[in-house]
């Protein structure tokens, strides 16, 4: 929702946390730290896989980042 007033994105957040107590599911794709912290559950791709699956506290920007990018002794 890049480019979307903040009054808007809160009522549709609101929206859809109204319809997920209902029971519904919602599937959202971002790269926005701020969308993401409305999420209960969020999965980290890499490489075309998932690389993590993180719910409630777990959902941080530093766990999605380890889980985005391979950290470790390999060469570039």
């Amino acid at each position: 929702m890049r480019g979307v007033d903040i009054g808007t994105k809160t009522e549709v957040y609101e929206m859809i946390r109204l319809e997920a107590a209902k029971g519904r599911t919602f599937l959202w794709y971002s790269t926005e730290m701020d969308e993401i912290r409305n999420c209960d559950r969020v999965f980290v791709f890499r490489d075309g896989a998932i690389s993590a699956e993180l719910e409630g506290d777990e959902i941080t920007e530093a766990n999605i980042l380890a889980a985005s990018f391979e950290f470790g002794d390999h060469a570039a």
